[in-house]
């Protein structure tokens, strides 16, 4: 434990990034919680495949903006990366253009061919999810460029009005009665749009679309390969959850989020070090080569382990009285989903492990790959086992495609540390330029 402390001392940027995980990871927590005891399993259900498509609109975020980002914008010097996050920024908002372009379409879509009627979602509902996901994109870019900039307390300032104003105005409608699935997105979207407004006023970055156009040109690659990643983890995971649905319905759905959401404090952990660990990362690998790279993460896994091992325990022992508690009797034959989701998350957190390393020395190729096997692997289960064992294949597709992803991604990792390792002296190391490290993880 001092040692443990010793780190958090040595880095007092860690204590505002836990302090806001704490925010966003408890506040999704108690939302989870308030839809699912006032909606019920199957409205509940609906917003959790809503949900699911916002995730995937998401994606395109994660991939061709803060991916590169977090690991490019650390290793360039001040004003470099002034120029670059002016850039980003005006990236973000075509992103968002395109994305309003595209959903306008799909909606029309939805609307010709009667798919409202048949899926049980109006208007309100579907300008509501539209609003969230664009005000929630906005947001999330706010706070990673906090991060970027090593601000964790502003990010920390937004994240507490967002979450606090979202699970405020939630806990108001439930104690009146007023809450529904249009209802949840249109709080989503307003409290997401106000800690966006918040940030934005009091940092003024200006998006420069000249510089835009130079951010995607360098990042295209980077940025290409995490999105067909991002496709690939998505259907093995969301994808699958929205598939299923169509045979077991959204009433079990709405059951296997419930059981998901028991686990969901642990993305703490999780969502501290994705925006953490890249940055810092990124710079052990620059300035110290692969070894000081191999250090920093075995290091971070070792606290991350020493954290996340008793939770999960804990819960695994205590989950049927937990899930009673939590959501009331009406969940309480969705219990036994919550072990399969214990084991989930317990590789789930090596393999983000794995993918740091990965994304660090830019080696998407495997990350692709990866994706694609897990997202294989769990489609394939699912299809064949979903019809007689219903949620628990789920369940089982979903721990199957992570554990298949995991073995494929740390198997490749030690290839390409063994070749770095074999092939490059202590002074070439550190200088080492990302375009050859790929070349090398290629051929591996």
């Amino acid at each position: 434990m001092n040692h443990l402390s010793g780190i958090i001392k040595r880095h007092p940027h860690v204590n505002w990034t836990l302090a806001d995980q704490a925010i966003v990871s408890g506040s999704n927590f108690v939302t989870g919680i308030l839809l699912a005891r006032f909606l019920g399993p199957e409205s509940f259900g609906m917003f959790v495949l809503l949900q699911s498509i916002v995730l995937y609109f998401n994606s395109f975020q994660s991939a061709l903006i803060f991916q590169p980002m977090m690991s490019a914008a650390p290793q360039m010097a001040e004003v470099q990366r002034e120029n670059y996050l002016h850039g980003v920024f005006a990236l973000q908002l075509m992103l968002c253009s395109v994305l309003c372009l595209l959903i306008g379409i799909l909606t029309i879509m939805v609307y010709v061919f009667d798919f409202h009627i048949h899926l049980g979602i109006d208007s309100n509902i579907i300008a509501a999810t539209i609003a969230a996901l664009l005000a929630f994109q906005l947001q999330d870019w706010q706070r990673r460029y906090y991060f970027v900039q090593e601000k964790p307390s502003a990010a920390f300032l937004i994240d507490t009005i967002s979450y606090g104003s979202q699970v405020t105005l939630l806990g108001i409608c439930y104690l009146n009665n007023a809450l529904n699935v249009a209802t949840a997105f249109w709080i989503i979207a307003g409290s997401s749009f106000t800690a966006f407004a918040v940030g934005f006023a009091r940092d003024s970055l200006l998006p420069v679309f000249l510089h835009a156009q130079i951010v995607l040109k360098e990042g295209w690659r980077t940025g290409r390969d995490y999105l067909v990643a991002w496709q690939f983890q998505w259907l093995g995971t969301q994808g699958v959850l929205m598939f299923s649905a169509g045979a077991i319905g959204a009433e079990p759905v709405g059951g296997i989020r419930a059981a998901q959401n028991i686990v969901g404090p642990i993305n703490i952990i999780f969502l501290a070090m994705e925006n953490v660990v890249p940055v810092m990362a990124a710079k052990r690998f620059s300035q110290k080569g692969i070894a000081g790279l191999l250090t920093y993460l075995g290091r971070i896994t070792a606290f991350g382990s020493a954290l996340l091992i008793p939770v999960l325990l804990i819960l695994a022992i205590f989950a049927s009285p937990i899930i009673k508690f939590l959501y009331g009797g009406s969940y309480a034959a969705y219990a036994t989903l919550v072990m399969w989701q214990v084991s989930s998350i317990f590789l789930q957190f090596y393999l983000r492990q794995v993918f740091f390393f990965l994304r660090t020395v830019t080696a998407t190729g495997v990350i692709i790959r990866s994706g694609a096997i897990m997202s294989i692997t769990s489609v394939l289960i699912a299809m064949f086992t979903v019809e007689q064992y219903h949620e628990t294949a789920v369940m089982a597709a979903l721990l199957s495609g992570t554990a298949a992803g995991l073995i494929y991604a740390f198997s490749a990792a030690l290839k390409i540390t063994r070749k770095l390792q074999h092939n490059l002296t202590p002074a070439s190391n550190s200088s080492i330029d990302t375009g050859s490290l790929m070349g090398m993880e290629i051929k591996s």
